[in-house]
């Protein structure tokens, strides 16, 4: 068993590029917060095409690096509680080699710090291939193909799959639900308590009749918290949408959990 433990507040869906070529008993953990908790469709396909689903732990309480330290808090936890092949810090924050240096000084863990799974699987495979034909035994490594060559093997059937994938990068992103959420059914329009007026009060500081209406139709629109987080991210940029979904909390009661 390998243990990548991701960073995903500082990688995001970048990060987790590759993640279709984990084995699975390998253990992905994805360390998220409410201001970085979406994820491409691309990703989420290569995941369920390759049956890899990661843990999911959302950070609670904010504060500068919080999320960092709860990542290295929970990699000591594991350290210590279940042994693995092989240890991964999925980010770009160099912050991370303080801590990697003191799990290799005081546990004689190997910890690599890596910029997403495909950078750590693609060493691992490479090393393996390197195992595989030792120094000196006379085999030659396998050569690159010809240029030619690769574009006949690019006319297989995954050709048509990476150009679906690449359609569906244009989409919004999708905001990350908590591990066996249910779809709620609609509510009933007589059991929405909020009308425009309503959202104007919510909202502060004070918003346009427009907006507040635009907000009002994706709230009457979703049947979830989700679903209204991603209907907001439809029309308004990220830190508004941050702004009008905080405020609207009171207002999620319309919705059956």
């Amino acid at each position: 068993m390998r243990l990548f433990l991701i960073d995903y507040e500082n990688v995001n869906s970048a990060g987790l590029h590759g993640i279709g070529q984990a084995a699975p008993d390998d253990r992905v953990i994805l360390f998220y917060s409410h201001a970085a908790n979406t994820l491409s469709f691309e990703i989420m396909d290569e995941m369920v095409s390759s049956g890899i689903m990661p843990e999911r732990v959302c950070l609670e309480h904010s504060g500068k690096n919080a999320l960092d330290f709860q990542l290295v808090t929970f990699l000591g936890y594991l350290i210590a509680k279940d042994k693995a092949d092989a240890y991964y810090i999925i980010s770009r924050d160099a912050g991370y080699q303080a801590a990697i240096a003191f799990c290799q000084e005081y546990f004689g863990v190997k910890v690599q710090l890596k910029p997403s799974m495909k950078a750590a699987l693609g060493n691992l495979k490479k090393q393996k291939t390197a195992a595989a034909v030792p120094a000196g035994s006379g085999i030659a490594a396998p050569k690159p193909l010809p240029r030619n060559q690769k574009a006949e093997k690019i006319k297989s059937g995954k050709t048509a799959k990476k150009a679906s994938v690449s359609l569906r990068k244009k989409a919004t992103v999708i905001q990350v639900q908590p591990v066996g959420a249910q779809a709620a059914p609609l509510p009933k329009t007589d059991s929405v308590p909020v009308d425009l007026e309503t959202v104007m009060s919510l909202v502060h500081p004070a918003i346009a009749p427009e907006t507040a209406s635009e907000i009002l139709r994706c709230l009457l629109d979703s049947r979830s918290k989700t679903e209204f987080h991603n209907a907001l991210q439809q029309h308004f940029d990220n830190d508004n949408v941050k702004q009008y979904y905080h405020c609207m909390k009171p207002c999620f009661i319309t919705f059956a959990e």
